[in-house]
């Protein structure tokens, strides 16, 4: 319930610039200015982790929402800082976790349609993670650094209003926590969490 009610304050926060924009005097193209980047992700797990007696497959699935707010140099480059909610979801378990990062995106043309490169990095939080006693391993049990890097597509509705859909690599340290025998847990060194994926995000 709390991670409803968070998503739902977030999202909502997140959306205000995004239909106040109109109202705001209009800014020539080639003037550097503020802008603001909603995006939502999906993500799959790749490769494996080891949780203290064997390598298991990485096999979370990982939804998040971002909110960037950015300084456009030019038609080309903008850079920032944001942060977000990362829910990862592996056999009935979740964890969550709140990104703060900073951000740099490169557009290599100036068209209406044009792909793009960007970068986050920072550091994710962990807000909490919830535990099944009848499971033995347990995921994404710490904070860490926060790593995520992608190319794609800007297709540009006017010069207030672009629509982004990329394709991204992510890398999260953390850790997995495992069940030695039925009454200790332990918890295994810190490791790295990798996902590819997809996103879309509107630019305002």
């Amino acid at each position: 319930m709390k991670n409803i009610i968070f998503f739902f304050l977030l999202t909502t926060y997140s959306l205000i610039p995004f239909f106040s924009f109109a109202q705001e005097k209009k800014t020539p193209k080639d003037m550097p200015h503020f802008v603001y980047q909603t995006s939502l992700s999906l993500a799959y797990g790749v490769g494996t982790n080891f949780n203290g007696n064997e390598d298991i497959t990485n096999n979370n699935i990982s939804f998040d929402i971002q909110q960037l707010l950015a300084y456009q140099f030019n038609n080309y480059f903008f850079t920032g800082v944001g942060a977000g909610l990362d829910f990862w979801f592996c056999e009935k378990k979740t964890s969550t976790f709140i990104p703060i990062f900073a951000n740099a995106t490169v557009k290599f043309i100036d068209k209406k349609t044009a792909p793009f490169l960007y970068a986050n990095l920072g550091y994710a939080f962990k807000w909490q993670v919830e535990k099944k006693e009848e499971d033995d391993v347990f995921y994404g049990t710490k904070h860490g650094i926060f790593f995520q890097s992608g190319l794609g597509l800007n297709l540009k509705f006017s010069e207030k209003l672009s629509l982004l859909f990329s394709a991204y690599y992510k890398m999260q340290q953390s850790a997995i926590q495992y069940r030695e025998d039925l009454l200790l847990l332990a918890e295994t060194k810190i490791q790295l969490f990798h996902f590819i994926g997809i996103k879309i995000g509107v630019l305002y």
